[in-house]
């Protein structure tokens, strides 16, 4: 396999992986509402565990592109997508804990929050 072949096998796995991943996630549970009355310490360790899983996914993604420039030098398209993706994981990641302490403060104080984040 030739250098550019390689590159867009990978990039096709990539693809089906996020699309695999983005589709195996479900749930019953209603996980935005600020409702007191509602578990909301399920709903705090949802978002938290959904924020370890960004973490762990951004990490991955890191190590990727590590591994790639090494492989295909700094300048492969795989190197930028795999660093774009750990990012997005990271930023995806701030969210859910954001959330998280939203969630768990309605939890502490029984109360909806003045305003909804």
């Amino acid at each position: 396999m030739t250098h550019k072949s390689i590159e867009k096998v990978s990039r096709i796995l990539l693809v089906c992986l996020m699309a695999f991943y983005g589709c195996a996630s479900h749930e019953s549970l209603d996980s935005s509402t600020y409702d007191p009355s509602y578990d909301q310490t399920a709903i705090t360790n949802l978002y938290r565990n959904r924020a370890a899983e960004m973490h762990e996914k951004a990490n991955a993604q890191a190590t990727a592109a590590t591994r790639y420039e090494a492989l295909f030098g700094p300048d492969a398209s795989l190197v930028s997508g795999a660093r774009s993706l750990a990012s997005h994981y990271e930023q995806t990641a701030k969210e859910f804990e954001r959330l998280a302490e939203a969630h768990a403060s309605v939890g502490r104080t029984r109360q909806r929050p003045a305003t909804v984040p």
